[in-house]
């Protein structure tokens, strides 16, 4: 009962698990096809899934990316952490699904960019794009060449970045996405800004802005405008460029983003001797949690007050902008360390886990070829005390196969010699009947016990060979697949049958054991169709092994073999 109760146990629990994964894949497929129109909807399916810890194998990793790849569209701090898209990265590395092999080592180099570990996040990214080189994933190759022109800026590798930035652009037009076109000609004007090449950041901020077709909605538009005033502000129109600030700031959503915004809005008021302005717009920024924006904020301010001869606070602001720097520059520095320290950690560890799976490879290959002596071991001795069984029992049936015809043919000699006795008293019977009936009857007493004595060893011995024979009989036994017991238990049979019919054919005529075997099947009736199946061959064969075996006997070609063998003479000697 208990068992009966296990058993339907499990059976709930495994129909619950099919089930769950069943869901979750069709969650999937949904979230795929919502991932880029609506990445909220996306989100919201996937936190539909009660259980993901129950997730295993490829619905796992499915999952880890997915979930990645949506609160990254959500713009929510999901990548901070690298423990979940990690599975992902582990399980398509070596798989054969390119994409998604791609996406998520891309995602894991944006994580390990946000942790400032440049050296792995391009690792990431180059990786990423191996992956991807031969699919249409057109928007995936845009997005890695853009990071990676991130990673090449931040180095002050400009070339570089611009190459990368071109590539990027070059895949966004196969796609037709214009927001992303926008975005990259942002960066490269930027790039031109930092080479002072006027020309190509008007250009390039001028072609990015046709492209939102006067949606100021646009992500991109503020940082546009941005541009916009630095580029009035290289050609000495502060207040145009003033207004192009005011225009980023008013539609920039992102508060950090916004700080920027309005350090470049005040060092214009203050270009303009706009003091107040200016000193209103450095205080708007002072609530923020950006330690660099501060610092610059508290710089400017400094150079405000010294320009307003207030020498007491703009030696304070000068000491709260270094303080700040400092600070900035220390959380950097622990940051990197940290970040070695993790990386060491994580070497550490790795090599403890490379060392123990090679000792459990040690140990597992030395338990395969421990198994492997002790089997063939096993198998040797057991092959050599079957042979040895095997020997001793064909030795042993031979010793009491060659008493029994010693034994048969001693009491035949003695029959023979009865039966010549009998014969030389019945020729004198009519003249001594009297005295030789006596003598007669004991004889004949004496053949009839020989007579019932060897057929009763004849029973006893050849019981075996009877099997034999029943088995040829049968189709169960083939020439082929006997072994010598069996061969010797039938001729000792056929001999014992039929007056020592296969002795006297090897001495007579010498055949081997394939024509005696012949000849007995010949003697005992076989059909041809019987033959055939006997000795395993054509019909033609078994033709001519008979006229083979007639040739050996000597029979001329009239004489039938059939008839020769079923009437072979018995011979007596008296």
């Amino acid at each position: 009962m208990k068992k009966i109760l296990l058993v339907w146990i499990c059976f709930i629990y495994g129909l619950f698990f099919s089930c769950t994964q069943e869901i979750a894949s069709d969650i999937f497929d949904r979230v795929e096809r919502y991932m880029e129109i609506c990445p909220d909807s996306a989100l919201l399916l996937l936190n539909r899934i009660q259980h993901p810890e129950k997730l295993s194998g490829k619905q796992r990793a499915d999952y880890a990316l997915l979930l990645t790849q949506a609160r990254d569209k959500n713009y929510l701090d999901s990548l901070q952490s690298d423990s979940l898209i990690e599975l992902a990265v582990d399980f398509y590395r070596n798989s054969n699904d390119r994409i998604r092999a791609g996406k998520a080592l891309f995602y894991y180099g944006k994580v390990a960019a946000l942790q400032k570990d440049e050296e792995v996040a391009m690792q990431s990214f180059l990786g990423a794009q191996e992956k991807l080189e031969h699919t249409n994933e057109y928007r995936l190759k845009a997005l890695i060449q853009e990071y990676v022109g991130y990673l090449n800026e931040d180095r002050n590798m400009y070339d570089m970045a611009l190459e990368n930035y071109r590539r990027s652009v070059d895949y966004y037009q196969k796609v037709g996405d214009s927001l992303g076109i926008a975005y990259i000609y942002r960066n490269l004007a930027w790039i031109y800004e930092r080479k002072n090449n006027n020309d190509s950041v008007t250009w390039y901020v001028t072609e990015a802005i046709s492209l939102l077709r006067g949606d100021s909605t646009s992500p991109v538009f503020p940082s546009l405008m941005q541009l916009c005033g630095v580029i009035e502000s290289n050609q000495k129109n502060y207040l145009e460029a003033a207004n192009y600030y005011l225009i980023a700031i008013k539609h920039e959503r992102i508060g950090d983003l916004s700080a920027y915004y309005k350090l470049s809005l005040g060092d214009t008021y203050m270009t303009l001797e706009q003091l107040d302005k200016a000193e209103e717009c450095f205080n708007s920024i002072l609530l923020s949690k950006d330690t660099f924006a501060l610092s610059t904020t508290y710089n400017c301010l400094y150079r405000l007050e010294k320009l307003n001869a207030r020498y007491e606070k703009a030696l304070y602001y000068k000491e709260v902008s270094d303080s700040l720097l400092q600070i900035a520059q220390k959380e950097d520095l622990r940051g990197k360390i940290l970040k070695l320290q993790q990386k060491y950690e994580t070497e550490k560890l790795q090599l403890e886990k490379k060392l123990l799976r090679q000792e459990m490879l040690i140990q597992l290959l030395g338990g395969v070829a421990l198994f492997i002596i002790l089997a063939w071991s096993s198998i040797f001795f057991y092959r050599k005390m079957k042979m040895r069984y095997k020997n001793a029992y064909e030795k042993c049936m031979q010793d009491y196969s060659r008493k029994n015809k010693e034994i048969i043919n001693a009491n035949e000699q003695l029959i023979g010699q009865y039966i010549c006795q009998i014969e030389e008293l019945k020729q004198k019977k009519i003249e001594a009947a009297d005295s030789f009936k006596e003598q007669i009857e004991k004889l004949e007493q004496e053949m009839q016990f020989l007579i019932d004595k060897n057929r009763e060893i004849r029973e006893n011995s050849y019981a075996d060979g009877i099997s034999v024979l029943r088995q040829l009989k049968g189709g169960l036994l083939i020439v082929e697949n006997m072994t010598s017991a069996e061969k010797m238990q039938l001729f000792g049979y056929i001999d014992s049958l039929f007056g020592s019919f296969v002795t006297r054919l090897c001495e007579e005529y010498a055949l081997k054991e394939a024509n005696l075997l012949l000849a007995i099947f010949i003697k005992l009736g076989f059909s041809l169709e019987e033959l055939v199946i006997v000795f395993d061959s054509e019909p033609e064969a078994v033709r001519k092994r008979k006229q083979r075996l007639k040739s050996k006997i000597g029979l001329d070609s009239k004489t039938n073999l059939d008839v020769f063998l079923a009437i072979y003479p018995r011979k007596m000697s008296c």
